[in-house]
């Protein structure tokens, strides 16, 4: 976790730097069980059950500005976890089914 949050300083300038533990949801939990580190960007979210998953999800309600930001902190966070000499563990709670 300490190290996610130094990487996290990087990405302040876009409003991206706060890392937190927790999380997940039904799409990630079978992989984060096995063991498999599970990371997610949070956004701004104001209008996000207005239209997800609706026929209304349509890419008109993208603000271009708040896209550029997450594709910047999405490259940022990928970039840096590759390059990275080790691997990035599993935090509590992870680690294979039946262990």
């Amino acid at each position: 976790m300490e190290m996610l949050k130094q990487i996290g300083r990087l990405l302040e300038r876009v409003g991206a730097g706060q890392i937190t533990g927790g999380g997940g949801g039904a799409d990630i939990m079978p992989l984060v069980r096995d063991g498999v580190p599970g990371l997610s960007e949070r956004t701004v979210g104001m209008h996000y059950f207005d239209w997800h998953q609706s026929e209304a999800d349509t890419l008109d309600k993208v603000n271009p500005e708040d896209f550029r930001k997450n594709v910047a902190a999405l490259a940022v966070m990928g970039y840096v976890l590759a390059d990275m000499p080790g691997r990035l563990a599993a935090g509590s709670g992870g680690g294979r089914r039946g262990q």
